[in-house]
């Protein structure tokens, strides 16, 4: 059986609801977490910020997404852009991808 097929073969539990193709919402130890459909790992504390609270983030330059982005963004825009992307802790599965304004002004 293949991971895709195991993917689909995933059966919610009853304590669990689909956020994603990637991630369930699941009570771990007594509060909801996001958790990885794929490796079981818990990836955040459930709510709105789960993106911030991500320990495994790569954030660079726009154009390591390929070459349809550019890193130009000040030709159009009055502030730098990077490409964020954040991953499960356990098995590196992407969970999002978006370019976004720079923290604090830092520049990629």
């Amino acid at each position: 059986m293949s991971k895709a097929d195991t993917h689909t073969a995933h059966q919610l539990l009853a304590d669990e609801q689909a956020v994603d193709d990637n991630l369930v919402q699941r009570l771990v130890d007594g509060s909801p977490h996001y958790v990885c459909r794929h490796c079981d790992t818990p990836v955040a504390p459930a709510g709105p910020d789960w993106r911030h609270r991500l320990t495994k983030v790569f954030e660079g330059a726009p154009s390591t997404a390929g070459p349809h982005l550019n890193d130009n963004a000040r030709r159009y825009l009055d502030v730098d852009v990077v490409l964020r992307q954040g991953f499960c802790p356990g098995c590196f599965t992407a969970l999002f991808t978006e370019t976004v304004p720079a923290r604090n002004g830092e520049t990629p």
